[in-house]
């Protein structure tokens, strides 16, 4: 008759094989876990390393400013250590690139490495106003992406084989005391990779290995949390940063108005409508006729004070849906659209002109005595074109200011055949 095994060594084998499984599978899971969730922020980082470049660089991109270009990638690649970028254009033509130093051997051998176990590439397009400007590429190193991984899996086998030894010298643990615990952090590493649940944490545990692999997981996913935040924060701090930098680029910074570019983009839209059948637009060309007077009397700072008020003028006698820009120095562009007849677009520009005649009541200054001469044309009636559009109101507005400044001008064909050239 065969020897019958004892009670307690079957119960001490069944916790041990136990024990064992349950360690494995936390350990196989903690390794999937820590390599999913860190693969997706290595791509989330790079999208948004392209993204971030992509709004920086979208200014010098619609410009085709090819300098702008590369110190705005060469600056984020340099930051973000990558591997290359480039910004081309939506012709296919490379309008910046960046390519970091080899390095050494080593070096270039972790970065293969880690372009094996990483995605190291990732785009974003750039693009303003609806339309598509250009892409930018970009390729990560992930060197310190795949440290960081081999650090979680070395501290994961290093807890995995510290707690196998502990199972196998506690067979004895009842299985509430053991089993349990494991499943539950088990679970709890998948409900974080299948869920995304990353402010999820393991409960305190009874014995204290299990207990303290808990908290290594918890660690491990308050780190990629915060990770997480800290990318986010920084994305929308890119963001701030590019809307800035947009608002500068097409707004001028005296008067708060559209700039030259905002004026030109809206004009270019607005020809082409009335191109294809849309409704009359007018252009209405201000100059002001006491501004360098004020500027030899009273100042610069008086100057800017007049622009100020004379911009707030103007924009209190639109329309909703009326536009209007400083162009430079004293020079102001209105567009009044949809315009049904020329006696409408001659109605608002009196209105300007007597908004702007009235004296301006300065505390630093006193009284400031202002007058603006404006000339209007009408599309399509000046040309098909904004050249010639733009030059039409531009020969009306000098034929008012040389009959008499601060008075309005229509043009007429056959009196402004030979426009005058647009001022600087």
């Amino acid at each position: 008759m065969s020897a019958r095994q004892p009670l307690l060594e079957t119960l001490r084998a069944a916790h041990l094989r136990l024990g064992l499984a349950a360690l494995v599978a936390a350990a196989i899971v903690l390794t999937v876990v820590s390599f999913v969730t860190l693969r997706g922020q290595v791509e989330q980082h790079l999208t948004l390393v392209a993204r971030s470049i992509a709004y920086t660089a979208e200014a010098a991109t619609v410009f085709g400013d090819a300098a702008a270009a590369q110190e705005a990638l060469t600056q984020v690649a340099a930051l973000e250590a990558l591997r290359a970028a480039q910004i081309v254009d939506s012709n296919g033509r490379t309008l910046a690139r960046y390519e970091a130093s080899a390095g050494s051997a080593l070096e270039a051998m972790a970065t293969e490495v880690a372009a094996l176990v990483f995605a190291q590439e990732a785009r974003a397009e750039i693009a303003s106003q609806g339309r598509r400007h250009g892409q930018v590429q970009v390729q990560g190193r992930g060197v310190a992406s795949l440290l960081y991984l081999l650090k979680v899996l070395a501290a994961i086998a290093l807890c995995t084989a510290a707690n196998a030894w502990l199972v196998a010298r506690l067979s004895r643990r009842i299985e509430n005391d053991i089993v349990l615990p494991l499943n539950r952090l088990a679970a709890l590493t998948r409900t974080a990779r299948v869920e995304r649940a990353l402010a999820t944490r393991a409960p305190a545990a009874a014995v204290r290995e299990i207990h303290e692999l808990g908290e290594d997981f918890n660690a491990l996913l308050a780190e990629i949390e915060s990770r997480e935040a800290r990318l986010v924060a920084k994305q929308e701090r890119l963001r701030h940063a590019n809307e800035s930098l947009s608002y500068l680029a097409f707004h001028d910074n005296l008067t708060g108005l559209p700039n030259r570019a905002s004026f030109l983009d809206r004009a270019t839209r607005i020809v082409q409508s009335a191109a294809e059948g849309g409704d009359p637009a007018a252009l209405l060309f201000l100059d002001c006729d006491r501004f360098k007077d004020v500027n030899d009397a009273l100042g610069h700072a008086a100057g800017d004070e007049l622009l100020v008020q004379v911009a707030r003028r103007i924009r209190a006698q639109l329309r909703d849906g009326d536009f209007v820009a400083r162009l430079g120095g004293d020079e102001f562009a209105v567009l009044l659209t949809p315009i049904r007849s020329d006696e409408d677009a001659q109605r608002i520009a009196h209105k300007i002109a007597q908004a702007i005649r009235e004296p301006i009541d300065s505390p630093a200054y006193g009284r400031i005595e202002a007058s603006a001469s404006i000339g209007v044309a009408l599309l399509p009636d000046a040309g098909g074109g904004l050249e010639q559009w733009m030059a039409a109101a531009d020969a009306a507005m000098y034929r008012a200011k040389a009959r008499s400044p601060g008075s309005v001008g229509h043009f007429e064909r056959r009196t402004d055949d030979l426009p005058r050239p647009l001022a600087a």
